[in-house]
């Protein structure tokens, strides 16, 4: 199959797509010899030579196909290939940076800040709020399976809540982890996660979480 032309068209077509994180990374990573082209200033206006905008749009694309695919040091590495004019000048590779260094750091709190705060451009809404629920997905599988007993405020943090409503038991929000099969003991205000198995040719949670967590997604 031949690849489709480099050209901003096809690159907003792709992010906004719903296909599948490999797809996706795969023909994002077959562009990046024209991106390195275009950003050293080959080829002609016309195919993007000198377009700023096309190359941080399919830039920041390509870095959240990399997160997507849980390839995060991978992603590090995109990072310090793109252009450093690009990189100082354009707030979407700006925010990509932060958001690494807060994966990076685990700092789930940050994670759902910069995703949900900063700037981001229309073309790229759909794949920040994509890589908002992987990322929640994730941490959720995660927090599952590593603890066998955890404050709501805690759980909270790591899901993207709001860590106030759930540290006083707001029954909204209590609900929500009991909607993932969780245990709330009122008496010792301590929430029980249930272990989430995911078979491991699955990069993707299945559909039953995917289920459940909508409903964490809801706040």
């Amino acid at each position: 199959m031949e690849p489709l032309p480099f050209d901003k068209e096809n690159i907003i077509k792709v992010v906004a797509s719903n296909a599948p994180p490999s797809q996706l990374f795969e023909i994002l990573s077959q562009w990046e010899s024209d991106a390195c082209l275009r950003s050293a200033g080959s080829g002609s206006p016309e195919t993007g030579a000198g377009d700023p905008e096309m190359l941080c749009l399919y830039y920041t694309g390509f870095f959240f196909a990399h997160l997507l695919t849980k390839q995060i040091p991978e992603a590090r590495a995109l990072t310090q290939r793109m252009p450093e004019t690009l990189k100082n000048q354009d707030s979407s590779l700006q925010n990509c940076l932060t958001l690494l260094r807060a994966i990076w750091q685990n700092e789930h709190t940050q994670v759902y800040q910069i995703l949900r705060d900063l700037p981001w451009p229309e073309t790229l809404q759909s794949l920040v709020k994509r890589y908002e629920s992987f990322f929640q997905d994730q941490t959720l599988i995660a927090v599952s399976n590593s603890y066998e007993a955890i404050r709501p405020a805690v759980a909270a943090k790591y899901l993207g809540l709001d860590p106030q409503a759930a540290d006083k038991a707001d029954p909204s929000i209590i609900q929500k982890f009991t909607n993932c099969g969780w245990t709330w003991n009122s008496e010792t205000r301590l929430l029980h996660p249930s272990p989430i198995t995911v078979p491991p040719t699955d990069p993707q949670p299945t559909s039953g979480i995917r289920e459940t967590m909508s409903m964490l997604g809801n706040r």
